[in-house]
């Protein structure tokens, strides 16, 4: 599908209840960006969403199960992840929904399809309860964060089924981006959170096989507001399961025009219960390895150096190193030119405030450059 195939068709109506929203965005530059960034406070302990219900012209949200093919239970086992993403914007007539599954045992595969209309059925407005039922794919999540979730879904071009149940593995395991402020930039306007620390049990059937998922784990994302990744440059959403917690950065850039590349992300750390908040000036993604890929026309990042937070001496108090063990690659189909979309399973091992740690995980990465 080409680009004009996928452009948005506003409702009158878009403009009439969000032109202040997108009186916003017009005006938005590198250094409102910087300074809303700048702005942001570390916290000592999370916040929560105030709402998990749907709001606002665009609701998006993002799905993963981490397991292990052979129903094995050590987290150092997992060997799969599962994502589901989508978008839902009817008053734009546009919508998204896009699966993928990687893996070290099943075949990796992807697919995505771009809707004129909205796509979310049986809409809620204090639950996160998201409904599809397409020729492609069927789709159910439903529940809150005090009671846990219920995730079934058929994806019928994928030939997958599951029926999954998520348990919060720790109160402490969320991420309200921005202090729960909506981020503006020229293309997105957004409230946004992860929740990056659940336990998942369930079934799930894959190439014909079942596998009982006894500890799993999850991660459930969710925004509102009016998005777009045109501005998007490069982008790291990484989460890494432990025996002793959970650690998700999210690193990314954004192109402003003339007005260059700025920096941002945020991430947080459950680890023996305590709760740690990274700001953009805590945290270092680091690509040290790449290797080809017959997907895409660039090299791709596969091993990285971790680091995070400062101990008294001014020492990082996370160092890891982490290695692909499978991915997928594909070209995204948005952005001012195409964009280059990885995503992985990892593994992960180092030290947490001196103590060694040791798991597996995911990220995905988008970026726009060439690694020659």
């Amino acid at each position: 599908m080409n680009k004009t195939d996928i452009k948005p068709k506003p409702k009158l109506s878009f403009f009439l209840k969000n032109l202040g929203l997108l009186w916003k965005l017009k005006r938005a530059n590198r250094k409102v960006g910087e300074d809303f960034v700048n702005a942001n406070k570390k916290l000592l302990e999370p916040i929560y969403p105030v709402s998990e219900g749907n709001k606002g012209p665009m609701e998006e949200g993002m799905i993963y199960v981490m397991f292990n093919s052979e129903g094995k239970e050590n987290l150092d086992k997992i060997d799969t992840v599962f994502r589901f993403f989508w978008v839902d914007s009817p008053s734009l007539r546009l919508s998204v929904l896009d699966s993928y599954i990687v893996s070290e045992k099943f075949s990796s595969r992807q697919w995505e399809k771009f809707y004129q209309k909205g796509v979310l059925l049986n809409k809620s407005k204090n639950r996160y309860h998201q409904e599809v039922a397409e020729p492609e794919l069927d789709f159910l999540i439903d529940g809150t964060w005090d009671e846990g979730y219920t995730f079934e879904f058929h994806d019928k071009k994928l030939d997958m089924k599951a029926k999954l149940t998520y348990t919060s593995l720790t109160p402490k395991g969320i991420l309200v981006y921005y202090n729960g402020r909506m981020a503006i930039t020229p293309s997105m306007a957004q409230e946004f959170y992860d929740s990056f620390a659940f336990k998942v049990t369930g079934e799930f059937i894959v190439e014909g096989k079942k596998v009982e998922i006894k500890n799993g784990r999850g991660i459930i994302e969710h925004g509102t507001g009016i998005f777009s990744i045109l501005n998007i440059y490069d982008w790291q959403w990484l989460n890494l399961q432990f025996p002793e917690g959970s650690i998700h950065l999210f690193y990314h850039s954004l192109d402003i025009k003339d007005e260059g590349i700025f920096e941002s992300g945020e991430g947080a750390l459950v680890m023996d219960d305590e709760w740690f908040h990274f700001q953009p000036y805590d945290f270092m993604i680091e690509e040290v390895g790449y290797s080809e890929d017959e997907n895409i026309p660039s090299k791709v990042p596969t091993e990285w150096k971790v680091t995070g937070g400062k101990d008294e001496t001014g020492n990082p108090l996370l160092i890891l190193k982490v290695t692909s063990k499978a991915k997928i690659s594909w070209i995204g189909q948005l952005g001012k030119e195409n964009q280059f979309i990885t995503n992985y399973v990892l593994t992960a091992e180092g030290t947490w405030k001196g103590k060694k740690i040791k798991g597996k995980g995911t990220m995905e990465n988008i970026m726009h450059r060439i690694i020659e």
